[in-house]
């Protein structure tokens, strides 16, 4: 099957967290698959780009006008796909895409992934007729419902990174990190959040040898944690970004992974806990709706005291942090990426085979005013439209 796929590539967000390992896993499964990559406003690449990647145009994000902004249609449009998939449409640069849909239309089957956490006020977004619309969870669908004809939306699970564990004492001689050391992880672009844990972590150093490493590729924030490595001893901050390799060796040589995010006003999922899902390291997550999806997969703290008992469970490696890592393990085999791949394919099969639906898509008309979807019944999120933009 010849796939082509627009998308975030080899970026630290939640859009390339998923893309990649469903992408690779249709590649291994023999499938010829074309990623339509963006040239980056910012962020910085994970690795180097493989062959089947193209980056031919830049995201839409607000930037539109903006110098530098482009569109090259010829890598959409010079070859013939089977299947045609767009994740998170929102970000992308929706008018010119528009302008070439019903090429592709004519010979692929097109397939939306959705990232957006409601329903989104640029009207562009619902002027695409799609064969599929994937979803994560029944929290997605929900909004979709009204938006979208119901038959056409399915529910596949965000993918976990496959199962790789590895030796903390290798791990740690790799990175040069202390031995002696209980390591708690603290990584990606979001790692401002876990700023308001340190006079925590200072107390517990108090009882444990507490190393607070810090990985990230956002200069404010490694400035911001790097001075204040002369105030909390136990502090080590280093700059990203790092392959998912290089990461996996981190989480190896981690007691455990802390990922702090308050509750989000949008449907969410935390991608840097479906990545880090199969290393093998207790991920400690904060317990808001970024999480409400996952259960004894991570261990959860509602108070920063919990928070210190669940890392003292982590330390002295008490049975319900046994427990959760075995049902992260089972998780992680029944949503790896090649599994999650596998559904697509079976859906994607399955579209190519049925009969068309004749539903139109809401036509709203091109450079109508946002408020003209009050008119068609759509309904408004308050405010900026709730999109994760970066989960890891």
């Amino acid at each position: 099957m010849k796939i082509g796929m627009m998308t975030r590539w080899n970026v630290p967000c939640g859009v390339a967290a998923h893309a990649e390992p469903v992408g690779r896993a249709w590649v291994q499964m023999g499938h010829e698959l074309k990623v339509l990559a963006p040239v980056e406003w910012d962020a910085h690449l994970t690795q180097e780009d493989e062959p089947y990647v193209v980056r031919c145009y830049r995201l839409n994000s607000g930037r539109r006008e903006k110098e530098g902004f482009f569109f090259d249609a010829t890598p959409f449009l010079e070859d013939s796909f089977d299947v045609f998939v767009v994740q998170n449409p929102e970000l992308m640069p929706m008018p010119e895409l528009l302008q070439i849909y019903p090429i592709i239309r004519e010979k692929a089957k097109t397939v939306m992934v959705v990232h957006e956490g409601g329903p989104p006020k640029d009207p562009n977004f619902y002027k695409f007729r799609w064969d599929a619309i994937i979803c994560f969870d029944d929290r997605y669908r929900k909004f979709l419902s009204p938006l979208f004809p119901g038959e056409r939306i399915e529910i596949v699970p965000y993918p976990c990174h496959p199962l790789s564990k590895g030796d903390k004492y290798e791990a740690r001689l790799r990175l040069n990190l202390p031995q002696d050391r209980k390591i708690v992880f603290n990584y990606g672009l979001g790692v401002f959040r876990h700023l308001h844990l340190l006079p925590t972590m200072e107390r517990l150093s108090s009882r444990y040898p507490i190393h607070f490493l810090t990985l990230t590729d956002v200069e404010d924030w490694f400035e911001l944690f790097a001075g204040l490595e002369s105030r909390y001893s136990f502090l080590e901050t280093r700059r990203g970004p790092v392959s998912v390799q290089e990461l996996y060796t981190y989480l190896h040589a981690s007691d455990a992974l802390v990922i702090h995010k308050d509750t989000a006003a949008a449907v969410v999922v935390s991608s840097t806990a479906y990545l880090c899902l199969g290393s093998g390291c207790p991920i400690l997550a904060h317990d808001t709706n970024f999480f409400e999806t996952l259960g004894g997969e991570v261990i959860k703290y509602r108070s920063l005291e919990e928070m210190t008992q669940r890392l003292e469970d982590i330390f002295e490696g008490r049975e319900n942090v046994g427990r959760t890592l075995e049902i992260a393990e089972k998780y992680v085999s029944e949503n790896s990426g090649g599994e999650i791949g596998r559904r697509f394919i079976e859906l994607f099969e399955s579209i190519r085979a049925g009969a068309e639906v004749k539903i139109p898509a809401l036509d709203l008309g091109v450079g109508l005013p946002v408020n003209v979807l009050e008119t068609t019944g759509v309904p408004l999120p308050e405010g900026p439209s709730p999109v994760e933009l970066v989960s890891p």
